[in-house]
């Protein structure tokens, strides 16, 4: 090298150095975007999964256990007495009981979930049993079952068995739900219901995340109680066995195949829901990385013919997209290179802006999928309500018009927005017979009911999108002279947007069919109804704003009546 000049050296020099500098930045960029990639599927999983125990099978759960809990409680089976002097029932229901075996019938026959209901007797081993099963065995003492002995063992706490074998002819795998009866502290016996282990799959088969991935329910000793592949073998040696409660989620490569590997905990027995997905994220990855290399090589092509003449303008570009790669790095996905000069660092800087706009659209992809997923839990609340069916809608286009009248801005709009699609979702929460009661409900009903504010809030809370929207859901019950719920909030304490919410939710409750109202008002008596509850119930401004929105959707309307006649 002594023979070349300086500007030689400083040529090659230059060239190694964007040489070294470009093959490190885009080992680096490849890594990260393989790392966020299989982040992104790691965390979709555990969030779809998350979502699959609460609103599938905890709500399975809860209902399956306080059906059992109301019917062990109640005074009629408490003190119920069997004569002694008629031999142990199996097959039939004494003439004392018929009342009770016909609700019991119409619970199998309206909850698909419930295959048979019963009530089972410490005095003789008494099975009364809906529907009445011939085939169980005259010799059938419940008192010698495990599931019977193992209710007792519970102390009057709720007892669900590992699945079994029935005792009659039926052959269903089963799985028992119990509880015991006392009555001033003396057993009288077990109040029970089957539910098939059918039912587990049927679910598992019907998620959408089964279309993309493998799901499996399993006991405390991963053994496989139901699921939807077809390489059961496989899946079991590979992932299940090896899965204890400190498995994280996590990426495994099996034969070159990548997979991702998430589970969560069931609120049954040490049952846990897993998830293996197979990624095809790896030709993606494969397209990043060749683009990579040509801009490494674009780069040396670019320093090898150019350096003589740019040394200043080449270290002014390198250190834009330097710059450009650490602000991506540091979560700014928009940051993109902005190269004025007519040369191949422009072609460099748009390949990079290719790169980071594809990586871009894969987490934006990913945040639509989470705002579409929150979505469908609402539309999945009201479509078990034909009465309450487009309520979401509703209320949202009107507190969107009295939002627009009382010139929120835009992002206030948005979140006002989000908050009308998702005020309800908290009602997820609560069981379907007091949500869809007819008559009045009791306190502890209506305690229910006035939890579903918080329950929203609680689901909402840790989407960061959502920081706004997820307080006004929590705030749409509050009253502005503090005797609303769940925090008793007053006047200034509660944002606009709740106020908002609170009287386009009542305008549409009062103008649409409800469960426990007959008919609906017109306009004239619902604003009658708003005006009389100003000061009170609803704030006055919102109030106003929302008569003058009507006003003029009315005379609107009458006008074009008139025009079209």
């Amino acid at each position: 090298m002594k023979n070349f000049s300086i500007k030689h050296k400083m040529a090659l020099l230059l060239a190694t150095i964007i040489l070294i500098s470009n093959v490190f930045l885009g080992i680096l960029n490849y890594n990260n975007s393989k790392s966020m990639a299989s982040d992104i599927i790691i965390k979709k999983n555990d969030a779809e999964l998350q979502n699959i125990s609460d609103y599938y099978f905890d709500k399975l759960i809860d209902d399956m256990e306080f059906i059992v809990t109301e019917w062990a409680d109640s005074d009629f089976i408490k003190t119920y007495k069997k004569d002694p002097e008629v031999p142990r029932i199996v097959r039939s229901i004494p003439y004392d009981f018929y009342h009770v075996y016909d609700q019991w019938m119409g619970l199998t026959r309206s909850m698909h979930d419930i295959t048979w209901f019963y009530f089972a007797l410490e005095t003789d081993g008494s099975i009364f049993i809906a529907p009445v099963d011939p085939s169980m065995p005259d010799s059938y003492d419940a008192r010698t079952r495990d599931w019977y002995k193992g209710t007792v063992n519970q102390s009057g706490n709720i007892y669900w068995t590992e699945p079994y074998i029935d005792a009659g002819n039926s052959g269903k795998i089963l799985q028992t739900v119990s509880k015991a009866v006392y009555n001033d502290r003396q057993l009288k016996g077990v109040v029970a219901l089957d539910i098939e282990l059918s039912k587990f799959t049927e679910i598992i088969e019907n998620l959408s995340l089964a279309k993309s991935s493998s799901i499996f329910l399993i006991n405390q000793n991963n053994d496989i109680i139901a699921h939807n592949s077809d390489e059961l073998n496989f899946y079991k040696e590979t992932f299940i066995d090896n899965i204890d409660r400190d498995t994280p989620s996590s990426l495994e490569t099996i034969d070159n195949t990548d997979y991702v590997l998430s589970w969560t905990p069931l609120n049954i027995n040490g049952w846990k829901l897993v998830a293996v997905t197979k990624t095809s994220y790896k030709d993606d990855l494969l397209l990043m990385k060749n683009q990579i290399m040509l801009i490494v090589l674009s780069t040396i092509a670019f320093s090898i013919l150019f350096s003589y003449a740019g040394f200043k303008s080449i270290f002014v570009h390198l250190n834009s997209l330097v710059d450009i790669t650490k602000q991506f790095g540091h979560g700014k996905f928009n940051a993109r290179c902005r190269v004025d000069s007519n040369d191949e660092f422009r072609t460099l800087s748009n390949s990079m802006n290719n790169m980071l706009d594809y990586i871009e659209t894969l987490i934006y992809e990913r945040d639509e999928d989470y705002i579409k997923t929150v979505k469908a839990l609402a539309n999945a609340i009201e479509a078990s309500d034909e009465y309450t069916r487009g309520h979401c809608d509703r209320v949202g286009d009107m507190s969107i018009k009295i939002g627009l009248a009382m010139h929120l801005d835009t992002e206030s709009l948005r979140q006002l927005e989000f908050a009308c699609i998702l005020h309800d979702i908290g009602k997820i929460g609560i069981p379907d017979h007091v949500l869809n009661k007819t008559s009045t409900l009791d306190d502890r009903e209506y305690t229910l009911i006035k939890s579903h504010p918080k329950i929203g809030y609680d689901i909402l809370k840790d989407i960061h999108f959502l920081d706004k929207a997820k307080d006004i859901v929590l705030q749409h019950h509050e009253r502005v002279d503090g005797q609303g719920y769940p925090d008793g909030l007053e006047s200034d304490e509660i944002c606009l947007e709740a106020k908002i919410l609170a009287v386009a939710d009542a305008y549409d409750a009062m103008s649409s069919q409800r469960v426990y109202r007959d008919g609906i008002l017109a306009t004239e008596e619902i604003i009658a109804e708003l005006r009389q509850c100003s000061g009170t119930q609803f704030d006055r401004d919102v109030v106003e704003h929302f008569v003058q929105v009507t006003i003029q959707e009315n005379y609107s309307e009458v006008i074009d009546e008139e025009t079209t006649g």
